[in-house]
């Protein structure tokens, strides 16, 4: 089942437009529903049509939560990008059209809501400033949807776009190489260690053995459940609880990857190909407080620029974690500058494991750059070609 995930300014109707398509109130929590505020991630499915299913990722739009925005967005196939007829383009509207434009999410709806509470008028020069203000972005080819979650407005064409928004992005490749990031862990009494995420890669089943990353802990799935019902197996792109027998919970906070025991390489180095946010003043240097966010998790990184001082517009950086963590060829990573509180940059890593100096590793990039461009399943043999 592909995954949505919202994106947009607080209080532009996210989480209001996601329970109009799906009659699921995403939001979870007593304070969230007490303030009229998403706080954290949620989470909601529905059958679009016949043929198409789908479940939605809600994310937080208020700039406190951030980083709750940024672990929900590492695995999405399609976006629903928000924006208010009545407010237009406002500075989360910005930061979360940065965040996707360098993830490179290159399938999506723009829904303009609250129609119900401009004219005509208004509504057109609203969807004239979106346009400009997407323009140059991977957004720039997405349909622009008018529609109001009060009167049912433009439901049906969102439904629609958002139906032929998934068609283009294709179903989510089985690689053989199951990854969930966590981003949610509790206990059910009587059964254990719950956690749930978005599956990516391949396949996981009943009974197999898994592992805990960071860390190398063992675990076995007792037990699978998509969208509140039991299965033996869970596919890519499926919203995934999974049940795990010899883990604790506190193994599993979010930002903990599962995955398979013959895919753990995990490294406190990342080789990654940088790109600045478009709205940039200045360049990424070696000085700096950043986080690192990938997947669902965020972590303080040092930074080093590879071949220069400084880099400005786009290249590459070598990213030094505070723990080793197990990253792969081709994710997608945001880099966050702590001072100011602001996205920065964003890219994919090229090498998760770098080796020797920064000197040696600037002469391997451009070959590494060649294996990333490649598709995923051909790799390896790149890899040998250079």
């Amino acid at each position: 089942m592909p995954i949505v995930g919202t994106a947009g300014h607080v209080d532009h109707g996210k989480s209001t437009l996601v329970e109009a398509l799906t009659g699921r109130d995403p939001d979870r929590w007593a304070e969230e529903k007490e303030r009229g505020l998403t706080i954290d991630l949620g989470f909601a499915w529905v059958r679009l049509d016949e043929d198409t299913e789908v479940g939605f990722v809600d994310v937080p739009g208020h700039e406190r939560f951030i980083k709750n925005m940024l672990a929900g967005v590492g695995a999405l196939d399609v976006a629903l990008f928000v924006v208010a007829a009545d407010e237009g383009w406002m500075p989360q509207t910005e930061e979360h059209l940065a965040v996707l434009d360098l993830l490179d999410v290159r399938h999506g709806v723009i829904a303009v809501t609250r129609t119900d509470l401009v004219d005509q008028d208004l509504l057109e020069l609203a969807m004239l400033d979106i346009d400009e203000h997407v323009t140059g972005t991977s957004l720039e080819t997405w349909d622009v949807v008018p529609v109001s979650a009060v009167t049912g407005a433009g439901l049906d064409e969102l439904r629609s776009a958002l139906i032929g928004a998934l068609g283009y992005a294709g179903a989510p490749p089985d690689r053989g190489r199951p990854r969930m990031w966590v981003d949610r862990s509790f206990v059910i009494s009587g059964a254990g260690v719950v956690v749930t995420g978005t599956l990516t890669g391949g396949e996981v089943h009943k009974n197999s053995d898994m592992v805990i990353s960071p860390g190398s802990h063992r675990v076995r799935i007792r037990g699978i459940q998509s969208h509140e019902q039991d299965v033996d197996l869970a596919a890519p792109g499926s919203r995934t609880a999974i049940n795990l027998v010899g883990a604790d919970i506190a193994d599993l906070p979010r930002g903990s990857l599962l995955t398979t025991p013959e895919m753990l390489a995990p490294s406190r180095k990342l080789l990654v190909e940088v790109r600045l946010v478009r709205t940039a003043d200045a360049g990424l240097g070696h000085r700096g407080a950043y986080h690192l966010h990938g997947g669902t998790g965020a972590w303080p990184v040092d930074v080093r620029v590879v071949g220069g001082e400084a880099i400005e517009g786009t290249g590459t950086a070598l990213i030094t974690l505070p723990i080793a963590l197990a990253f792969e060829v081709g994710d997608r990573v945001i880099l966050r500058e702590v001072g100011r509180q602001a996205v920065v940059a964003g890219g994919r890593v090229i090498d998760p494991a770098p080796a020797g100096k920064l000197a040696s590793i600037a002469k391997s990039v451009g070959s590494l750059r060649a294996v990333v461009d490649a598709p995923p399943d051909e790799r390896a043999t790149v890899l040998l070609q250079v």
